[in-house]
Order: C-alpha cells, then structure tokens, then sequence
C-alpha cells in the first residue's frame, strides 16, 4: 500500500473516514485481529484446484483461440476506431477480453444479452450483434457506464442491479450472456451477492455466464490491491461446485497458455502497457 500515490492515499483516506464516522459509509470496514499476519497479494499462493479445472479446460480454450482466426477481418476493424465502435487502445476490456466477447456471442448467437457494468464490452457484444445480423435483444444495467455507449441501440438501464427490474432475469435461456463487471466486491446486500446467491442459481442449464476482473487460478495482482477486489473468492466457490463448464479464461491463456496466444492472432492485437486480461467464460451445466 506504501507505493500508492499520494492522491490515492488521501482518496483511501478520505473515503475511509467518511465510512467510520458518518451515516453514509463509502466502502467497508472488517475487524480482523490477524489481518497484519495475512499475506498481501504478492505473497498469497495460487488456486491449485481451480488451476486444475482450468487445465482440464485447457483444449477447449486452445479450440476458441483457433475459432477466433474465423474474424481476423473484424479486429483488424477496430485498430483505429471510434466510438461507438470497440477499440484496441483502451485497458478497461483489452484484446483477448475483446476477442472473446465477440467471438462467443457471434458463435453462440444468443437470443438476449443481459450485462451487468458496461462500456467498452458494450461496445464488443454490440459489434458481434451487427456483424453476426443477429436479432439479439441486449439489456445493460449500469448506474455510470465507464465508456460511452448512449449511442448504440440497447435498452440501458442505469441504476445498480439491485434496484433493477429483477424480471429482466427471467427472460434469460440456455445460450444467452449474463455478463457481469460490477462493483466486484462481496458483501451482503451487494451487486455480487445479488448475482452470486440469486440470479445465477436461477439460470437455466446451458445460460453463457462472463466475469470480468478474474485473475483465477493466480490471486489478484498486487497493484489492484488497494481496490480491495473479493469477487474471485466467491467465484472459485462457483467452480469448486462442479456446476460451470470452463470455456475460457483470459487470466490462465496469458499466463499458462502464452506460447498458444503468441503464435495465434491475438498476437497481432495491441494490448497496451500494464493492461490486464481477465474475462472469465462460464457455461452452466
């Protein structure tokens, strides 16, 4: 935490305070007595049973990396494109989470995508959509959508999940998209809790469900430690149940997989400096 910048430190400060102190918390607080004997995020140990799914999972992964080379014409499209359009120079959603955005929704041409925190996604799921002459109906939900998207046709609803039309929900069937990139933190009554212990146990059997921001089977990097991420926790509770088909995980190919990406047109693709790839795929069984 040392190495934060000031800015950031007086931001943490402030937000802090601000959630000790007053009525209107800002984040939240957890007494733990043994917090100063838990490792940080550059000493904690991988996942070795999530690494193992993944590396049962591994052929499928290789097998979409190979499907992608099928829209080598669309990404060379989005090297200098502007907005609405998807774009390469941005970190938010870099190449390989890009890639398989577009490419999972041009393959499984899903009737309805329902996406939980949009922007530049927004802009790879609705590309796919129009590309692929899909008739897909796509509803974003985001209070404060982190790129742009007033200009595409979708339904966007701009408020937290939890204060959604839950319905919304229900239309979802076997091949359609939840996409989740929230708040990623899990706590009770949160975004997260919400999706985790409500909506996906409800999903019917073949429902495509994507997670951004996962770093699984590794723990979180040490530079989003501040940001206080406990999402993957919850999601390595998912898997461990045996319920999700792994179809791909951006975090494990950079990391486990890194000569397959280097030989495939990915590696074509700019990724800019100290961007983290990090979309997770999941289908329900």
């Amino acid at each position: 935490m040392s190495n934060l910048p000031l800015s950031r430190k007086w931001r943490r400060l402030k937000l802090g305070l601000r959630t000790l102190l007053t009525a209107s918390p800002a984040g939240y607080f957890i007494p733990y007595r043994y917090a100063a004997e838990t490792a940080n995020a550059a000493g904690r140990p991988h996942y070795p049973a999530i690494e193992a799914m993944m590396d049962q999972a591994a052929p499928t992964m290789k097998a979409w990396l190979t499907k992608a080379t099928k829209y080598q014409d669309a990404f060379a499209s989005f090297g200098n494109a502007t907005p609405p359009d998807p774009r390469w120079q941005q970190s938010w959603f870099p190449r390989l989470d890009g890639m398989m955005a577009y490419v999972l929704t041009r393959e499984f041409r899903p009737e309805r995508i329902v996406e939980i925190g949009s922007g530049h996604s927004t802009r790879f799921y609705h590309r796919a959509i129009l590309d692929g002459e899909l008739e897909t109906i796509f509803h974003a939900i985001d209070p404060a959508p982190r790129a742009d998207i007033a200009a595409l046709p979708i339904t966007v609803e701009r408020t937290i999940v939890q204060k959604a039309d839950p319905a919304v929900f229900k239309t979802l069937s076997g091949a359609d998209i939840l996409s989740i990139d929230s708040s990623h933190i899990l706590m009770p009554g949160t975004d997260v809790d919400l999706l985790f212990s409500t909506v996906i146990p409800a999903l019917p059997s073949g429902a495509i469900i994507h997670i951004h921001d996962i770093t699984l089977p590794d723990d979180y990097p040490e530079i989003w430690q501040w940001r206080g991420y406990n999402e993957q926790q919850g999601v390595a509770a998912l898997l461990a149940g045996n319920g999700f088909e792994i179809l791909w995980s951006s975090a494990y190919a950079t990391t486990r997989l890194k000569y397959l990406v280097a030989r495939s047109i990915a590696n074509g693709i700019h990724l800019p400096e100290g961007a983290h790839e990090t979309s997770l795929w999941l289908r329900k069984k």
